[in-house]
């Protein structure tokens, strides 16, 4: 089934780059290409989180790993679209506004998410598999969490350079965006259900070591 994810992905994500390429025989301007990438990496990030908070909700509800798990699987899917999503706002940046990075609400408040997940990565690594680690990454989870309403919030509700939304012309155009994002979830949830399965098979295995 994993594969079958993977497989779906690729064709959904290659098909975002035939139908940008396609509309009129022409090709979208750079900056519209790489929003067909920016902005479904930054749903995809932002469900990730969301992941990774219900899974800490739910062991400190439960105290099942089952939970602690999947929000470290899913917290390591979403640093990648988060990084992603920083990479392509940067270069977005650079042709839009002639600039890798300015300091505007949207784009800090992308840097901080990415900062908040890799600390949290750091931190379950660097305490041993006990249940007190499973309960300190919830805690710490759950916090970093506060920082995604924040994101979305501030290309929206904030004065902000960053356009909250943008608009696509063309059928091929909304079929690319429809595709990459589509390509984007399926993504996202394969390599979520992959890093769940690795984690429960260590967890075992040091169980039988044991």
């Amino acid at each position: 089934m994993r594969r079958l994810l993977l497989i779906l992905s690729f064709i959904f994500l290659v098909s975002s780059v035939w139908f940008s390429l396609s509309y009129d025989g022409q090709c979208d301007p750079l900056y519209l290409n790489i929003i067909y990438l920016h902005v479904p990496s930054s749903i995809c990030a932002l469900l990730c989180f969301c992941i990774v908070l219900i899974g800490g909700i739910g062991y400190l509800a439960t105290k099942k790993l089952s939970f602690d798990y999947l929000a470290a699987a899913a917290a390591e899917a979403g640093l990648i679209f988060a990084t992603v999503l920083n990479a392509t706002g940067c270069i977005f940046s650079k042709i839009a506004w002639n600039t890798w990075w300015t300091p505007s609400p949207r784009l800090i408040t992308s840097a901080i998410l990415w900062f908040l997940y890799i600390a949290y990565l750091i931190l379950r690594s660097s305490i041993p598999a006990t249940r007190k680690k499973a309960q300190i990454c919830a805690v710490f989870g759950i916090i970093a969490f506060l920082d995604v309403p924040l994101v979305y919030i501030s290309a929206r509700l904030m004065p902000d350079i960053h356009k909250p939304n943008f608009s696509f012309d063309n059928p091929e155009q909304k079929l690319a965006f429809a595709s990459g994002l589509i390509g984007t979830f399926l993504l996202a949830s394969a390599l979520i259900w992959l890093r769940y399965d690795v984690f429960q098979c260590q967890s075992k295995l040091q169980k039988h070591l044991l």
